[in-house]
């Protein structure tokens, strides 16, 4: 029996099951077509936490998701719970250390790509070959680079989007509102200053989980 919801989206699990939280349509060039099973948990994740998704995802081959404020583990959850209920796919950087033996399966499986923070030298190059050579790809990314407060945000995510070139779609985590926000697509200029402070005062949009971090 399905608990009383008010209107919203059906349960992909549960038909006729209404859910809190709403979702943006995917392009079907991007979805994952993961089990039905997969997305039900991804929407309970969201559901909750009274989370929503708002924004379009743009029908482009391929794009780079500039995500944050990256402040706590928990920007982590929600961000993954969102991929899994919107069923779409998605590679997402993240440091090597957590791509431990027994949990390295499940995370490249849902898109992890391991990054060597103590080697950065070619991981903008590498990732920027790997979206010319797919015919499809979004690649996910966390400018600050860290949970922790950074006083210089990476680059790398411009220095692709430069070199590939695709679009860039920022998307803030918003703590506050307890709303994962798409933003239009921004293009990559030769000022990386310029796209950084773009990209800085539309996270500034958004209240982070430990806002002394950001």
């Amino acid at each position: 029996m399905c608990p009383s919801r008010p209107p919203g989206n059906t349960d992909p699990w549960r038909p006729g099951c209404p859910t809190m939280t709403t979702l943006p349509n995917i392009p079907e060039r991007h979805r994952a077509h993961r089990p039905a099973p997969v997305q039900w948990l991804g929407r309970r994740i969201l559901d909750a936490g009274g989370w929503n998704v708002a924004g379009r995802v743009p029908d482009d081959p391929k794009l780079i998701i500039a995500g944050g404020p990256h402040t706590s583990n928990w920007d982590f959850v929600f961000a993954m719970a969102a991929i899994l209920a919107l069923d779409i796919r998605v590679h997402w950087l993240a440091k090597h250390s957590i791509f431990k033996p027994v949990v390295r399966p499940l995370l490249v499986g849902l898109g992890g790509i391991p990054v060597n923070r103590s080697q950065p030298g070619g991981v903008a190059e590498d990732i920027a070959r790997r979206i010319r050579e797919a015919d499809e790809m979004i690649i996910a990314i966390t400018p600050e680079g860290t949970r922790s407060r950074v006083a210089r945000w990476k680059t790398g995510f411009l220095r692709i989007a430069r070199a590939t070139p695709c679009a860039v779609v920022p998307v803030t985590l918003d703590f506050d509102r307890k709303e994962i926000r798409l933003w239009p697509p921004e293009t990559a200029s030769e000022d990386p200053e310029e796209d950084i402070e773009r990209v800085r005062a539309i996270f500034a949009r958004a209240m982070p989980k430990r806002p002394e971090n950001f």
